[in-house]
């Protein structure tokens, strides 16, 4: 049977997609297409919820939501084409390590990890209006999404790149980019060190000629974006040529079915987790040792070093393998100890450490059939 609607978790949400509705089976899937510009927006629906959470890295509202997208009447029955009615709980971007929690039907759920992949594209052309999958099934899309004559007031042009997610919304970043001889690329690197002229004002005389003249028209071949890029080769009102583009896509999400547990414990105390224990074995302000024992007797210790080292924290909360190193987690990836180390004020403090437990800790691949609901299909990245 042909899935067809969404649950999502976007990164921006988690989206979940359910079966085609009878008669629709035959319709054209709306993955990738935006609801009409003209559809009806209920901003408060019964029954679903939002939170505002006050994450270790700032302030945070999180809802739920259902989109209806490409829908018609036909014999006085609402048709909804595959992928086109979708249940949406909003994120935003990393949320592994920041306190942040996701709301599924109703019930607040912690993130408690994300796992991603790095795409790169090369040598490709685009005409306007274009798109390049970035993933097989057509979930994610690179697209020419505009251009614009004279935008420097002369006879150059840029162009717009965007990705498009599943949803059929933009992710926020234009990667605008223009190519001429017109212009002056500050991607060679020539202008890393400015002009080369003392500060001041330098008059550009409309009846005389300058040293300036022409010479300060700027603009860029390439747009990095976090951990997106794009480098263009040509950048025409019609067509695009990307010479290389890069970006990355969350392929796995794991949530806690269960409320975090979050404290302040000091060495010889220990937390419940679930039926497990967390029992925290020594404290000081460059290392934490813990131990975690399960119910089945399993034993697994970790010892936490080099706290005292603020550069521990130049990428976190967004690289994997630096998350890692302030996780315990049980073999079986059921229970999850963090060290809460983007805390205001620091992991350690006053002997003691803050920890992050979770437990019932189940994962959500980008795409794959909602576990407790297979007419679903879950997309943890639209």
């Amino acid at each position: 049977m042909k899935k067809s609607h969404i649950l999502g978790l976007l990164a921006g949400g988690l989206v979940l997609t359910a079966l085609s509705p009878a008669g629709a089976q035959g319709a054209e899937s709306a993955l990738c297409e935006a609801p009409a510009r003209s559809a009806a927006i209920i901003a408060r629906v019964p029954g679903f919820k939002s939170y505002d959470l006050d994450l270790y890295i700032g302030k945070r509202t999180i809802n739920e939501g259902v989109v209806i997208r490409k829908s018609h009447i036909d014999k006085g029955k609402i048709i909804i084409p595959p992928e086109g009615l979708y249940y949406s709980s909003r994120l935003g971007s990393i949320g592994t390590m920041t306190g942040l929690d996701v709301v599924m039907l109703g019930k607040r759920q912690p993130v408690v990890n994300e796992e991603y992949e790095y795409i790169i594209v090369k040598n490709r052309k685009l005409k306007l209006g274009e798109s390049l999958k970035l993933h097989e099934d057509g979930s994610r899309l690179l697209q020419f999404t505009a251009s614009k004559g004279h935008p420097y007031g002369n006879a150059a042009n840029s162009a717009t790149v965007r990705i498009m997610k599943a949803s059929g919304n933009y992710y926020g970043t234009n990667f605008t980019v223009a190519i001429s001889p017109t212009l002056k690329d500050f991607s060679s690197g020539k202008y890393n060190d400015g002009l080369g002229l003392p500060e001041g004002r330098y008059p550009l005389p409309a009846d005389k000629t300058s040293p300036l003249q022409h010479n300060t028209y700027f603009t860029s071949s390439t747009y990095p974006s976090g951990q997106s890029y794009l480098i263009a080769e040509k950048a025409g009102m019609d067509e695009i040529s990307i010479k290389e583009f890069g970006t990355p896509s969350l392929t796995r999400i794991w949530l806690s079915s269960a409320p975090r547990i979050s404290g302040a414990y000091a060495p010889g105390d220990s937390a419940a987790a679930g039926g497990a224990r967390v029992d925290v074995l020594a404290v000081s302000p460059s290392a934490v040792s813990l131990r975690l024992t399960e119910e089945n007797g399993s034993v697994t210790e970790k010892t936490f070093r080099g706290l005292d080292d603020s550069s521990v924290l130049d990428y976190l909360p967004s690289s994997a393998h630096d998350r890692a190193k302030w996780q315990l987690n049980s073999p079986d990836g059921k229970i999850s100890v963090q060290l809460a180390m983007l805390r205001p004020g620091g992991v350690v403090q006053n002997g003691r450490v803050f920890l992050d437990i979770y437990t019932d800790i189940y994962e959500i691949g980008n795409p794959q059939e909602w576990p407790s609901d297979p007419r679903f299909l879950a997309r943890p990245d639209t």
